[in-house]
């Protein structure tokens, strides 16, 4: 099995690992085993690839991504999450996830790269699905409805999504002139 592979299926693994670890603590009150797993995931990735600036430039992507968006909905109450009363910063469990899926873009995300409307149709369709089931776990509620929530994070993640792609694309083109 190739090396980049093997990255890519610590990736889909480690990824699933993460939203439970984050989705579920935070329901539970334990959201900070979601650290050591994002630890894990992106020490074994760059230990498989020995690529840390890629990763690392997505990640910083995802935290700028999380910085920008999280306010979009939190500070009209449209989302609010379990235990938290910030209106214009996430919980720590949540920038795992941002962090996270960043990251997966060099790996079991890296074929939506250059495919900007599929990536978008994606991660409207995928955004949503994800924070409903938060909130069916309880690790977050829908203040003002799961209709305008859904309206609002679809529109985000459709935008969220096909710039992390373009990031990614745009760090795999850097590294081949290097």
């Amino acid at each position: 099995m190739r090396l980049h592979a093997r990255a890519v299926i610590v990736n889909v693994i480690a990824f699933q690992l993460l939203w439970a670890a984050a989705v579920l603590g935070a329901a539970q009150g334990v959201s900070v085993l979601a650290w050591g797993v994002l630890g894990v995931m992106v020490v074994a990735q760059v230990a498989l690839t020995r690529q840390w600036h890629q990763d690392l430039l997505l990640i910083a992507a995802g935290g700028l991504l999380c910085v920008l968006m999280e306010p979009l909905w939190l500070r009209p109450e449209v989302l609010q999450y379990r235990n938290w009363d910030q209106h214009w910063w996430a919980p720590h469990w949540v920038w795992t996830l941002w962090l996270g899926f960043a990251v997966s873009f060099r790996y079991s995300l890296n074929w939506l790269c250059g495919r900007p409307v599929l990536a978008a149709l994606l991660g409207a369709l995928g955004g949503v699905f994800s924070v409903t089931m938060g909130i069916r776990l309880g690790a977050a509620t829908a203040p003002q409805g799961w209709l305008l929530l859904a309206m609002v994070y679809g529109v985000s993640w459709a935008i969220a999504v096909p710039l992390l792609a373009q990031v990614a694309t745009i760090t795999k083109q850097g590294t081949k002139h290097a």
